[in-house]
């Protein structure tokens, strides 16, 4: 009886023992990442930092995903970009003495009425909603395009400007006007465009007075 006994006692203990050893190595297996995914000597560094600092697989994993819910909360958001990159710069003008006695006197009075007809096109725009990109065609050729031009012409010495008849067939001072004309034009076609904005204008707010107070409805007639 009591040798049954002690069988059924040394069965229960090698059965325990037993399941105690497969539920440690189940454990193990929790721990260790796939070998396919990490190379040996990774597993071997992992395994002793894991060691030392008692920090299992799933530790690490619960780690990394806080620290990138922590990165994406706390991530800095990148300010809105201003519409004004979009503005032109202003320009720099060029100086340029339009008396000086190098420029022919021909071309004096041509800039004289260019600059006149720039300040009409500039009071003309004022009134009227015009794009920014016209008005900065307007400040290129009157601050940039027309000293530039100019400039050009003055640095040109004088015992050389024949190069620029050999070259073209027609004198410096004649190329000089010839290019204050073609200003002078587009200028011109510039005010005129505008000027069809006030006469049509007009031509509304007559048709509107003619309309609103027309004598074919006035009951005293």
């Amino acid at each position: 009886m009591w040798l049954l006994f002690l069988l059924l006692l040394v069965l229960a203990c090698i059965v325990a023992l037993l399941i105690w050893r497969a539920a440690h190595a189940f454990r193990q297996a929790r721990r260790i990442p796939k070998a396919n995914l990490v190379s040996p000597d990774a597993r071997l560094m992992r395994g002793r930092q894991q060691i030392r600092s008692g920090a299992t697989y799933g530790d690490s994993f619960a780690m990394s995903i806080v620290d990138r819910l922590s990165r994406l909360f706390n991530k800095t958001p990148v300010p809105p970009v201003p519409e004004d990159h979009r503005l032109p710069s202003p320009i720099p003008a060029i100086a340029v003495d339009y008396e000086d006695e190098r420029v022919p006197s021909g071309a004096q009075d041509r800039i004289r009425r260019i600059l006149a007809s720039l300040e009409g096109v500039q009071v003309a725009m004022s009134r009227e909603e015009i794009p920014s990109f016209n008005r900065v065609d307007i400040e290129q050729m009157r601050d940039l395009h027309l000293p530039k031009l100019v400039k050009s012409y003055i640095d040109i010495p004088a015992a050389h400007r024949s190069e620029i008849f050999r070259r073209t067939g027609k004198s410096a001072s004649f190329k000089l006007n010839e290019s204050l004309d073609q200003m002078q034009s587009k200028i011109d076609d510039i005010l005129r465009n505008l000027a069809q904005h006030d006469i049509d204008a007009f031509t509304n707010n007559i048709k509107f007075i003619g309309q609103k107070y027309a004598d074919d409805d006035d009951p005293f007639k």
